[in-house]
């Protein structure tokens, strides 16, 4: 993966380079990096990135009818 530094003179500057970017990609490729996103977040949070952790902690509320 190659890496570019920018610097950019205005907040507005860089986030139109940055939809400008996300609009040049596949959507498969913007799938992909939300992905990887979400599995770095769930390691950064101790756990795995196959989720094993996560079906121990879910848990389903039933609320009565109105």
């Amino acid at each position: 993966m190659e890496k570019t530094l920018r610097k950019f003179a205005s907040f507005k500057e860089m986030k139109d380079e940055e939809d400008r970017y996300w609009q040049s990609v596949s959507p498969e490729e913007r799938f992909a990096a939300g992905h990887e996103l979400s599995v770095e977040g769930y390691r950064a949070s101790g756990y795995s990135a196959d989720g094993r952790e996560l079906k121990t902690v879910a848990l389903r509320l039933q609320h009565p009818q109105r």
